[in-house]
């Protein structure tokens, strides 16, 4: 088979090239920015190191070959990193008061035996919590808890593609959230160290061209996706056009030792509770080799937040500070801060998202995508989309049939 060009050098687009190296198949990889990783890096500052967005990654079976075959060692996270919180008027483990409980008790089991716990076509979280949780659990858990990991709006964000039927990945040996010792950036070094000694060309700073010929697997974002795609497959281009991309901010503050007292993972804030903040992670609870002092990371943006990417440095850390002294009941200032902003983070997990990926993303037989609008954000299931398309090239590789493939949730 001719060369097969991979376009993107974020997680997707790393792993989607593995596969298809280790399948034998001559692959290029070519990445626009001067740096692979995509959302992926870890910074190496005095006071710890800082993850530019993700700060690990959910243990699968997939995962721990890859990490074998990388030779590539993973920390578990921290026994105290099981205690999640959620905001009302404080961080609460369980955020509902008596008789909201037992309302909460009282709907899931009258929706079970209705069988309506099911979401439902076009039917958002806020609908589906409200129908099946009540009101409280909607807003207090469930919306925050989504705002926090998807930024999207409860109003908006589609119950089928979060909460509807998905294959899972494999459970591996591990349990939970694992990552690198040195932080995010070392999986990533080990994934091109990796590709090189498989013989794929690596092309870093240079921008694909729309007019690429032969097997093209696009790994990036969707309006990267779109851009690429305006001649080659204009009905493709057109779709992707449809998927609205949400920003982020991640600001990581280092304080003293003696300032970590949440002892947990982080607390999600849901709206109205006088916090701009989608969340906040207690970095040095989560995983060893932090940092010697206490680390947090706070995120703001999403869908109802877009004006925070206009803050600079000193207004975002404004901000943090006065919504972490609603959080902690004091002031303390940070002895450093780290605050990265991303325009484009994430696509929006809503209905319109649904509906288009339910009809199904039509492309050239000879195009493949991959990517975190397809099947999920999260990288284990970004690791199990770059396995299947790699089963899906190869396939094509060995002539058994050349077909045009949709992609659907």
């Amino acid at each position: 088979m001719n060369q097969v060009t991979v376009i993107g050098g974020g997680f997707s687009g790393l792993t989607t090239a593995y596969y298809l190296a280790k399948a034998g198949l001559p692959v290029r990889l070519l990445e626009r920015q001067s740096r692979l990783g995509g959302l992926i890096g870890t910074l190496h500052t005095p006071e710890g190191p800082v993850e530019l967005a993700a700060s690990g990654i959910r243990s699968s079976a997939r995962l721990e070959q890859l990490c074998d075959d990388l030779d590539l060692p993973m920390l578990g996270a921290r026994k105290e990193s099981k205690a999640r919180f959620l905001y009302r008027g404080g961080p609460k483990r369980w955020p509902l008061g008596p008789l909201e409980s037992l309302g909460l008790g009282g709907r899931l089991l009258r929706s079970s035996i209705a069988g309506g716990v099911r979401p439902r076509s076009d039917e958002t979280i806020s609908r589906w919590a409200r129908r099946v949780l009540g009101p409280a659990a909607s807003h207090y858990i469930v919306s925050a808890a989504l705002q926090g990991i998807y930024a999207g709006d409860p109003e908006r964000l589609s119950a089928t593609l979060i909460f509807g039927r998905r294959t899972k990945p494999a459970k591996g040996r591990a349990k939970g959230m694992t990552a690198p010792h040195a932080g995010m950036s070392q999986m990533i070094e080990a994934l091109e160290r990796r590709l090189l000694s498989l013989g794929v060309s690596i092309e870093t700073g240079v921008a694909a061209s729309p007019d690429l010929e032969g097997t093209v697997v696009i790994c990036t974002s969707a309006p990267d996706a779109r851009d690429l795609l305006r001649r080659r497959a204009p009905t493709t281009a057109a779709a992707l056009d449809r998927i609205e991309m949400l920003p982020l901010i991640r600001v990581t503050a280092f304080y003293p030792a003696s300032e970590n007292t949440i002892r947990g993972f982080g607390v999600l804030f849901p709206r109205g509770q006088g916090i701009r903040a989608l969340g906040v992670l207690f970095n040095t609870n989560i995983f060893d080799n932090r940092g010697s002092g206490h680390s947090e990371s706070w995120i703001y943006g999403g869908s109802a937040d877009r004006d925070v990417m206009q803050l600079d440095d000193d207004a975002l850390l404004g901000r943090l500070q006065q919504d972490r002294a609603r959080l902690y009941g004091r002031e303390a200032r940070p002895t450093a801060m780290y605050a990265q902003r991303w325009p484009s983070a994430l696509p929006h997990y809503d209905v319109e998202l649904e509906r288009l990926l339910r009809a199904g993303i039509e492309t050239p037989a000879d195009t493949f995508l991959a990517g975190n609008y397809l099947n999920g954000i999260g990288l284990p299931l970004l690791l199990e989309r770059s396995w299947d398309v790699a089963q899906r090239v190869q396939l094509q590789a060995g002539g058994t049939r050349s077909f045009a493939h949709a992609t659907r949730s």
